[in-house]
């Protein structure tokens, strides 16, 4: 027979940090898109912030994938 599973609590503060860690990739993804478009003219410098800005794009995805899912936004 199923036995339905309690949810494990979750301390505030795991979530918390990960809507810290989520801010914090997403403010340095703006960062690097707007040093990637001043940089528009030198393409050595323009990739090099078009790397940045993506990893922290998804740096920023993968923490607001875990505080939604802990959270139940």
């Amino acid at each position: 027979m199923y036995q339905p599973q309690q949810i494990p609590y979750v301390q505030p503060s795991i979530i918390q940090s990960a809507q810290q860690n989520y801010l914090h990739h997403a403010a340095l993804a703006d960062h690097y898109e707007r040093q990637r478009m001043i940089n528009a003219s030198n393409s050595i410098e323009y990739y090099h912030y078009a790397e940045l800005q993506y990893f922290h794009k998804s740096r920023a995805f993968f923490f607001k994938g875990q505080f939604s899912a802990i959270d139940g936004q």
